[in-house]
């Protein structure tokens, strides 16, 4: 949990109504709870620009910084049923560190001819 996170309001789904959703279906971007659950993590005048699904997680950039979040589970009961808790931020750049983005598209690494395509965002 990112520290203050309970010292302040809780931002609602609403943070997003003007942001750009790349690569996710439209439907997914209507869902209040999932949303609710990134926006809990956003400064209370922290402007969400795009949400880019990534591999194995979500890029969120906003006006000030660009986060990473993964799902964040936690293992219950004897089983070690995984259950999901809401999402955490693994990676935080400040804005102003990343002067500009690269896309590379082409070949997966180590992947045969037909095994798949790599699309990969450098932040410069």
């Amino acid at each position: 949990m990112s520290p203050g996170l309970l010292d302040r309001p809780v931002r609602s789904a609403d943070a997003f109504d003007d942001t750009l959703f790349l690569g996710l279906a439209r439907n997914s971007k209507r869902d209040p709870y999932r949303l609710s659950l990134f926006a809990q993590h956003l400064e209370a005048d922290e402007r969400p620009l795009a949400f880019v699904a990534i591999h194995g997680g979500t890029l969120v950039a906003t006006d000030r910084r660009l986060l990473e979040f993964r799902a964040h589970l936690e293992v219950h009961g004897a089983w070690n049923v995984k259950e999901f808790q809401g999402y955490e931020v693994r990676r935080e750049i400040p804005r102003a560190d990343v002067s500009r983005v690269d896309r590379r598209v082409g070949p997966a690494a180590g992947a045969l001819a037909s095994a798949g395509i790599e699309d990969v965002l450098i932040l410069v």
